[in-house]
Parts: C-alpha cells; sequence; structure tokens
C-alpha cells in the first residue's frame, strides 16, 4: 500500500528552462548547441549536484572548457535565477495528495548555491506544502546511487515497499525501484498523474 509520494523537482515540478534562457539572452542556434554540450550536459555538472567539490572550482572548470565564450558563460550565470519555473500544478497536485492522506517528499539532484538562490527567488512554491526534502548536495550523494534513496527512507522513517518515486530519468526511477520503491518515468503532467492514480488507488 502507497502511503508516501516522492518526487524529482526539475522537470517535474519546475520547468528546467535551459535553452528558453538561452533564448531570451539572444544566443545564436550554433552557440545553443555548444552550450548544451560543454555546460548543460558537462559530465562536471553533477559534481555541482554532488557538493563534493567546491562549487566555484567546477563552475571555473566549467568555464574553461569554453574558455573562447567566456563571456556568454558569465550571461548565463549572472541569469541562474531564471534557469527553472515551477509548473502551474506543483502546488495543486501536492496539496490534493496531502488532503487525500499521503505524505510527500523531494529528492533532487541539485547545487546547494542553485537550491537556495531558486529559494528565494520565489521558485519553488511547492516547498512549504511537502512534508520534507532530500537535496543531493546538501547530503553529498547523487541519483541514481542506491545511496541517496536509503538517505531518504532512513532520515523520514520510510518503507520503501510503501513510497513512489516520480523523475523525469529513467536511470532515477530504477534506481529507486531497487531499494524497494514503486517508480514512474515522468513524461508529462497528465501521463504522469494518471500512472500515480492508478498506482494509489490500489
Amino acid at each position: 500500500m502507497i502511503k508516501n509520494v516522492v518526487f524529482d523537482v526539475g522537470n517535474v515540478l519546475v520547468c528546467y528552462r535551459w535553452r528558453a534562457l538561452m533564448d531570451e539572452l539572444g544566443f545564436p542556434k550554433d552557440l545553443q548547441e555548444v552550450f548544451a554540450e560543454k555546460v548543460f550536459g558537462n559530465p562536471f555538472w553533477i559534481e555541482l549536484d554532488r557538493g563534493v567539490i567546491d562549487e566555484k572550482d567546477v563552475i571555473a572548470k566549467i568555464r574553461g572548457e569554453i574558455s573562447e565564450y567566456g563571456d556568454e558563460f558569465d550571461r548565463i550565470w549572472d541569469n541562474i535565477d531564471r534557469l527553472v519555473e515551477p509548473y502551474d500544478y506543483a502546488v495543486s497536485m501536492i496539496d490534493t495528495l496531502r488532503k487525500r492522506g499521503f505524505r510527500v517528499y523531494l529528492l533532487s539532484n541539485y547545487p546547494v548555491s542553485m537550491f537556495e538562490l531558486h529559494t528565494r527567488c520565489g521558485r519553488f512554491p511547492f516547498l512549504e506544502h511537502v512534508d520534507g526534502k532530500v537535496v543531493s548536495a546538501y547530503v553529498k550523494l547523487v541519483k541514481p546511487d542506491r545511496e541517496i534513496y536509503e538517505y531518504l527512507l532512513n532520515q523520514y522513517d520510510l518503507e520503501a515497499q510503501e513510497c513512489v518515486f516520480l523523475d523525469d530519468r529513467l536511470e532515477n526511477v530504477e534506481g529507486a525501484r531497487k531499494v524497494g520503491m514503486k517508480g514512474i518515468l515522468f513524461e508529462n503532467y497528465e501521463q504522469a498523474w494518471a500512472e500515480l492514480e492508478e498506482m494509489i488507488s490500489l
């Protein structure tokens, strides 16, 4: 029986709008493709999420890989508060679940400084509506590593088989399933809510 619903944040509760941000900053399409690979797709990005290496050092490494576009990188970073935008359904979905007796948690890969910035900027209006959260860089663990799911379960005294986890990345959903949680791959709100309704109604 499902008692707890666990949400990822990026592309589940907020739109991770890095390409829209580049459009707003006037980056041409060819430059956007460079940033897609060298910045937002950079393997070092996971180190920001992991929080083990100093964030300034990680950002410097990423910037160094596109040194010829240093000014453009700085423009991105100066506007990093606009990187995400909450989905209209986020708060109402969480409130609906809680009114029906479910407890709701967040489990997200996110750098500390960015999480705090986006909190201050009002990008996470749902934070006060959840029962708890685990953010990767604060605990030095990342999805899909088993340890971060176990951290969530231990932190809030949850039984894995009583939890369902929603994430937009299949490897993260599979990571949850490996510790005994149910999992839903989030493709869009309608699809995910329908699957969740079916699962929690059993």
